[in-house]
């Protein structure tokens, strides 16, 4: 399945020295637990005049209740070939990545490849030197996907509450009752109570809900300022239903 905007990328400020940028690619890539499918490539392109170091390792992707993320190492699942390389300037270096994790895959296994620049200054000429050294990290998606995948996003429950500011809120659950992670892209959400019903089509009107991926077999909570048009009812019985791009 095909996803969108799937990158997360960072970038940290370290006052050591010069460095120059890279691009890494592919920025999303599936995995299948066994087979040649197992071992996928990456490409590191360094476009710059300048000799750089880049340190790749595996995370584990899980989520909170409320849908932020959580890693952990996963070095043990992953072989990758180089896992530290020198790119010489204006040339491409291609890494080689193999899951050894367990080859019974039901549920998606999500993960982050990180691909991260270190310092290096080795042939760097004194006159392209700097008192601020920009690092770059690149924090790619992977996934072990299952040979047989099913997609369910549901709402499980909305409520109505005060938060601590005073403020009307609904807090709105959903859950992936699938086996494979789900980017909510041109979210639509529509929520019914005992007067009446009123549809959220605006990311605006759906601050952590709109776009979100929610990985397979997650339940996460996300809260929204109550909509106008809709009567507040704290405590009150509300339903609600999801639609999304695929």
């Amino acid at each position: 399945m095909v996803k969108k905007n799937l990158l997360l990328v960072m970038f940290l400020l370290v006052t050591i020295c010069f460095a120059s940028a890279f691009q890494f690619s592919p920025l999303e890539q599936t995995f299948e637990p066994s087979g040649e499918k197992a071992t996928q490539t990456y490409t590191i392109v360094n476009d710059s005049d300048d000799q750089i170091a880049i340190s790749l390792s595996v995370l584990s992707r899980d989520q909170d209740s409320e849908g932020n993320e959580v890693r952990a190492d996963a070095s043990k699942e992953f072989l990758i070939s180089p896992s530290k390389v020198i790119v010489n300037p204006q040339s491409t270096y291609v890494v080689r990545v193999q899951y050894r994790g367990p080859s019974t895959v039901t549920v998606e296994k999500s993960y982050r490849l990180m691909a991260e620049q270190i310092p290096y200054s080795q042939g760097k000429s004194q006159t392209t030197q700097s008192m601020f050294n920009f690092l770059y990290v690149y924090a790619t998606s992977l996934y072990v996907t299952p040979s047989e995948t099913k997609v369910q996003i549901d709402i499980s429950s909305v409520k109505a509450r005060i938060d601590a500011e005073g403020n009307q809120v609904m807090d709105v659950t959903i859950r992936n009752r699938g086996n494979i992670h789900q980017i909510l892209l041109d979210a639509e959400l529509t929520i019914k109570g005992s007067d009446g019903s009123i549809t959220l089509t605006e990311s605006e009107q759906l601050p952590g809900i709109d776009s979100i991926n929610v990985l397979a077999r997650k339940t996460i909570t996300k809260t929204i300022p109550w909509p106008e048009g809709l009567k507040f009812v704290e405590g009150g019985s509300y339903s609600g239903t999801l639609k999304y791009s695929e």
